[in-house]
């Protein structure tokens, strides 16, 4: 297998992941997590009898083992191919680690009857499996990208700066947000933008985690906005790649805010959740680039100022 076809079962599979936690988004929203109250088996069986509820499940672990299957299968081309980079294997065995963790926390997840604590374990788990696998595909379009020629751009010490920290606090986020959706507190206020008609009813119990939520939300709203802002006046410093992708986070945070809304405000109908979390999965990709061609090689991103002559 060539490494450009490599590159996109990479792609596949980081859309089929996204799919994956897409689908269990819509098990939780729709409490479909103990249709099948044993595990690995569904009611002692392999294949179940049909239930709607009980084969939403069902679909859920079986897609999750076809992408268990097809990760392996690409983790074992990785350490048989000498020409892909070492990043590229160093993913791999991460991903594999989380893939092993996400399994054993998937099957907690029925026998500890959906505690919130290991659901919310369970989204991370999944989170970061996905970031590995990004991860090992931004190796591999870099890797034949200077294959082809094609040159890296320089960085500037504010960008990589932001660049450092983007990820970590959209990971952040994504785990107050787990905590929210496995605990129900979603539906706690019902009207936006306050709480029950206060700004903050209080910090503590189901009400305080929603709040913050919110206002870390807002607070990446600005940040990414600002560093859109920021990057459409920079445009001639920095790539094409990056700038753009700079101004895509800011887009994708705006319309994720807007989902968020929608998301209390329709009560949290499944479909919403669903495409509030996918967002939210997004964005993290869009940092995690931003990451990796700030650090590949040690190249940064910021171009070299061009020379007036």
């Amino acid at each position: 297998m060539s490494l450009a076809r490599y590159r996109n079962f990479l792609m596949v599979l980081a859309i089929m992941i996204l799919g994956l936690m897409a689908l269990g988004a819509g098990v939780r929203t729709m409490n479909a997590g103990l249709s099948c109250p044993d595990w690995p088996l569904c009611f002692g069986k392999v294949i179940p009898d049909f239930h709607p509820a009980v084969w939403f499940e069902f679909v859920h672990r079986a897609y999750a083992g076809v992408v268990a299957l097809i990760f392996a299968g690409l983790l074992f081309f990785a350490f048989r191919n000498k020409d892909l980079p070492p990043t590229v294997k160093t993913a791999g065995k991460w991903g594999a680690a989380f893939l092993a963790a996400q399994i054993i926390m998937g099957g907690l997840t029925v026998l500890l009857l959906v505690k919130a604590v290991v659901v919310t374990t369970h989204l991370l788990l999944a989170t970061l499996f996905l970031g590995c696998v990004l991860w090992m595909f931004f190796g591999v379009d870099h890797h034949l990208s200077l294959q082809s020629g094609k040159k890296t751009s320089k960085s500037s010490g504010i960008a990589t700066y932001w660049i450092l920290t983007l990820p970590v606090l959209v990971f952040a986020q994504i785990a107050i947000g787990g905590l929210v959706a496995s605990t129900y507190s979603g539906s706690v206020c019902v009207d936006w933008p306050l709480c029950n008609g206060q700004w903050v009813p209080t910090w503590k119990g189901a009400i305080g985690l929603q709040i913050i939520h919110r206002f870390f939300a807002y607070g990446l709203v600005v940040l990414f906005v600002g560093l859109g802002i920021w990057a459409i006046a920079q445009r001639e410093k920095l790539s094409d790649l990056v700038w753009k992708l700079f101004v895509k986070s800011a887009i994708v945070v705006i319309l994720q805010t807007v989902v968020g809304v929608m998301n209390l405000l329709y009560f949290i109908p499944p479909h919403i959740t669903v495409l509030h979390q996918t967002l939210a999965m997004i964005l993290l990709g869009i940092t995690l680039r931003l990451l990796f061609e700030a650090h590949a090689d040690k190249a940064p991103l910021v171009m070299k100022a061009r020379v007036q002559t």
